[in-house]
């Protein structure tokens, strides 16, 4: 059975089972530099991150930008834009 989980930047990763598909949370208030970071730090663990893109949080284009290079960067191929 395939299956996915949501987890927020501050999830103990060390916790998840063994699965490849993560989304990774952003809620209101929340800051996409420590989504990008766990989506970084899920990559390196060998599961498939997939940060959530939420409109009403990113201010502007260049911390859209920002946030876009940080997860390309820390290879993620999915995003969840919402």
């Amino acid at each position: 059975m395939n299956f996915s989980l949501e987890i927020s930047p501050k999830t103990d990763l060390d916790t998840l089972p063994a699965l490849k598909d993560v989304y990774i949370t952003m809620l209101p208030g929340g800051d996409y530099k420590e989504t990008a970071e766990q989506a970084t730090n899920l990559a390196k663990k060998g599961f498939y991150p997939i940060p959530h893109f939420p409109a009403r949080s990113i201010e502007n284009d260049a911390q859209l930008k920002e946030y876009v290079s940080r997860c390309n960067d820390a290879g993620v191929k999915q995003a969840l834009v919402i």
